[in-house]
């Protein structure tokens, strides 16, 4: 029974991780604002000319060493899918829209404004899906957790310090700053337990 338990995790933890990617490309194609890490790792990307996936891997193994050395408790095989997978599944499917999709999709209206509200759907509930599945944080949210435990302070307050600082890691690359970044620096947290706590009450009365 616990390796079935393990193996659904497992299976909702890889759901999570593509489709984060997947939604993450059409969020950044919409071009209303992403989560704050991809909007560090996006103007990073842009800046320096290269694509998503190698600038993620970087950025994530950055911070993984702090993880590695404090936090260890916190590693799981999430934590390696998230660092490795997303940003390449990100690039593909950018790839893919680019070619196989009318670029009017992203830029005129109401077909823009609706590909950002549903992908912005399904990035949450992705997020809830890694989340839940309880296999390891991601390097960018186990930064947030040592430091309000190194700093005993209240986990909310550091994580949105947090998302802000990679705001303006993000604008400082030349990244331009959204509405929609700036919202779900706010709301991401609360968003994703709401839809965290549905897929657990679902899954009881399934």
């Amino acid at each position: 029974m616990d390796m079935e338990c393990r193996s659904c995790r497992v299976v909702m933890m890889l759901s999570g991780v593509v489709l984060m990617g997947i939604s993450l490309s059409f969020l950044l194609n919409a071009g209303y604002g992403t989560d704050t890490c991809s909007f560090m790792n996006a103007s990073i990307s842009a800046r320096l000319g290269v694509s998503l996936g190698p600038v993620m891997v970087v950025s994530n193994v950055l911070l993984f060493i702090p993880q590695l050395i404090w936090g260890r408790k916190l590693i799981g095989i999430g934590t390696l899918c998230n660092m490795f997978l997303i940003g390449y599944i990100t690039d593909f499917c950018m790839f893919l829209q680019e070619r196989y999709l009318p670029s009017s999709m992203f830029e005129e209206q109401p077909s823009r404004s609706a590909v950002f509200a549903l992908s912005l759907s399904l990035f949450l509930i992705a997020v809830s899906l890694y989340m839940n599945a309880d296999l390891g944080q991601s390097p960018f949210d186990s930064a947030a957790t040592l430091l309000s435990r190194a700093l005993h302070l209240p986990f909310p307050a550091v994580r949105i310090a947090w998302d802000f600082l990679a705001i303006a890691v993000g604008v400082l690359c030349g990244g331009t700053l959204t509405a929609g970044t700036v919202i779900l620096a706010f709301t991401i947290g609360p968003a994703v337990s709401w839809i965290g706590r549905l897929i657990k009450l679902l899954s009881r009365t399934g």
